[in-house]
């Protein structure tokens, strides 16, 4: 019997509390038995600029998920060539572990933008994608496609820059991160 995992890549730049409420509710209500957060050393639409460290980055993301036995933070993505291709990944991924049934956690953003990716429609015909809302960003236009499934999460507008910029004001945001990882990184002045 295959387990099924689902993927939420990111930077995790660093992890906070809407990629918990994300992976709890997808955990609970879409029928995944693991998250695995797959860290993406070097996003290839992002510039490196504000980028933690790759270590340090994968640190947090233990740290934050250490409680939770169905979240795994995973460094796969540190093994292969970069910038990372999630198509790349998943192909890999799915070469290195096929007892696995792997779903593509995605945000709508993410979705309507896919014309940008790397090969979008071997992607979409090959892989199952969990749709998440985002706020600003609509998914009625889009067509329906096997192995795409629209999940009614809840809406979090809360993001990693939101968060880096109010750490380097010297905001207290304890309350945005998960449990420990605003104390590490207030402790080694990470993000000033």
């Amino acid at each position: 019997m295959s387990t099924t995992i689902g993927l939420l890549f990111g930077s995790f730049n660093p992890v906070h509390i809407g990629h918990l409420v994300l992976a709890n509710y997808l955990a609970e209500y879409a029928g995944l038995d693991e998250v695995w957060f797959v860290l993406t050393p070097q996003n290839p639409f992002k510039e490196k600029g504000d980028l933690l460290d790759e270590a340090h980055r994968l640190e947090l993301l233990k740290l934050a998920l250490q409680e939770e036995q169905r979240f795994k933070a995973s460094d796969f993505e540190f093994m292969l060539p970069r910038p990372s291709f999630t198509i790349d990944t998943l192909d890999k991924l799915h070469a290195t572990f096929p007892q696995h049934d792997f779903r593509l956690i995605m945000g709508a953003d993410n979705l309507l933008a896919i014309e940008k990716w790397k090969e979008p429609e071997r992607l979409l015909k090959q892989y199952r994608l969990l749709i998440y809302p985002r706020p600003g960003y609509s998914l009625e236009a889009q067509p329906q496609t096997k192995g795409l499934q629209v999940v009614d999460a809840p809406l979090l507008d809360l993001s990693a820059t939101l968060i880096r910029e109010g750490l380097r004001m010297g905001k207290n945001l304890r309350y945005l991160l998960p449990h420990g990882v605003y104390d590490l990184i207030a402790a080694r002045g990470w993000y000033k």
